[in-house]
């Protein structure tokens, strides 16, 4: 690949060459980052590089299915990177329809409803979409995205339309009966919709470590290193077994009716997980790019992590370095976590008063280092706390300046703000007003 990039590219269409000069121009207003580039690069270059630089290079099949994996950590902008995908693809198949090297159909798939919202921005009708928010597309070329055919749908629409309601007195149960099994045909009919007629589809699955080939149930206890009934029950194995099975096989019916170009993977962690049936942790074979937290962390795209270690106290390890812990150590034995039981907050928040304090003194300290360089950015501080009541309290004490004066809300201006994510964990964060924003992620 590097060779390929170095040469300029040979062989691909100019289409292609348009695309990856754009993402690379000087004078973009919105550089991107340099682990999307090599992500789309490594699936252009596995598609489109000469044959004789690919000789040797076999990427393994899912049985039938051809896929390529990109590895990114949670933050660096995968999101992004599937709009690359999709407009290389869409703008290449529109150029020439003879070209089965390209899609102009489109399948996104995603784990949930809430991924499912956030990927709005992958239709180009979409008025916050990718394509125009990162000049992923010369603006002459926008309105040709338009050409192209879209479905973004979550796994759980790939259910059988033949799996009856439990109990066969059940009028969908007598339904079923009559009218058989549902062909691949069918499926694909009801499942695909919006791509009705369209064959050879571009497939995106995010979030993709869930989408896998599970091992028969039968086979886990006899493998090393699987799930056991000590760490995960036989309700969870065959839970998370249903929802992967069902992710695949929805696709390897699309392919066996309609014809699925190829898929791109998008995860942070494309490993097969606990309930899978093979080794928890091993990569996917197919991984074509590989871009992982400590990169994303060394290479300041993703939020640092900080830990209190400031500590004159004298000890081998400071006394903030495993906080959690050594929070909870300090704590009477009624107030400490145990098993279910959370620990009470204000024992929590007490206990580790000194490592705020800490850290808040480094955000101000980073924070003047920041105005003095007149960066219009102001650093963040982002507190994760393991349930709402903690983080109810934890607000209340950022926000009245206990931390840092400077984090205090005031009447006309909230700087400390509270975001609760299902109940669980929560984050404190300075808002956009005044000096403070809440930062975003990219893409």
């Amino acid at each position: 690949m590097k060779s390929w990039r170095e040469h300029g590219y040979p062989r691909v269409t100019r289409t292609t060459r348009d695309l990856l000069h754009h993402w690379q121009r000087d004078e973009r207003e919105r550089r991107l980052f340099f682990c999307q580039l090599e992500a789309a690069e490594a699936v252009i270059w596995l598609v489109e590089a000469p044959a004789a630089e690919r000789q040797g290079i076999d990427i393994p099949r899912d049985e039938s299915l051809r896929r390529y994996a990109c590895k990114m950590a949670t933050g660096s902008g995968k999101t992004v990177v599937m709009a690359m995908i999709i407009a290389w693809s869409v703008l290449n198949k529109l150029q020439n329809r003879q070209d089965t090297r390209f899609s102009d159909a489109v399948l996104v798939v995603c784990p949930n409803l809430t991924v499912k919202e956030r990927l709005q921005v992958l239709f180009p009708s979409d008025q916050d979409n990718y394509y125009d928010r990162f000049d992923l597309v010369p603006r002459s070329l926008l309105p040709a995205l338009s050409g192209g055919k879209y479905l973004l749908t979550n796994w759980h629409a790939f259910a059988p339309n033949d799996e009856p309601e439990p109990g066969e007195e059940s009028p969908r149960y007598r339904k079923v009966l009559r009218r058989g099994k549902e062909s691949d045909g069918a499926f694909c009919n009801r499942v695909l919709a919006d791509l009705t007629g369209k064959s050879n589809i571009l497939v995106l699955n995010d979030e993709a470590h869930h989408c896998y080939r599970p091992a028969p149930l039968e086979e886990n206890a006899n493998r090393r290193g699987l799930p056991s009934a000590a760490t995960l029950t036989r309700k969870e194995a065959a839970a998370e077994w249903e929802r992967a099975t069902r992710w695949v096989q929805a696709l390897d019916r699309i392919n066996a009716a309609r014809g699925i170009n190829f898929c791109v993977d998008l995860s942070a962690t494309p490993y097969y997980i606990r309930g899978s049936g093979y080794e928890e942790g091993r990569p996917f074979p197919w991984i074509v790019s590989d871009f992982g937290l400590v990169d994303a962390i060394e290479s300041g795209i993703v939020k640092i992590p900080r830990i209190p270690v400031d500590d004159d106290s004298g000890r081998p390890i400071p006394a903030y370095f495993h906080i959690w812990k050594w929070v909870m150590d300090q704590l009477p034995p009624l107030e400490r976590e145990r098993g279910r039981r959370h620990a009470k907050p204000e024992s929590v928040l007490r206990g580790a008063d000194g490592g705020f304090q800490m850290l808040a003194g480094r955000w101000k300290a980073t924070f003047e280092e920041y105005r003095k360089q007149g960066s219009p950015v102001p650093p963040v501080l982002i507190v994760a706390c393991q349930d709402t009541g903690l983080s109810e309290l934890g607000h209340e004490y950022i926000g009245l300046g206990r931390a840092q004066h400077e984090l205090r809300n005031l009447p006309a201006e909230e700087r400390t703000i509270r975001k609760a994510h299902k109940g669980k964990a929560s984050r404190v964060a300075p808002r956009k007003g005044g000096n403070y924003w809440q930062r975003g992620q990219a893409g």
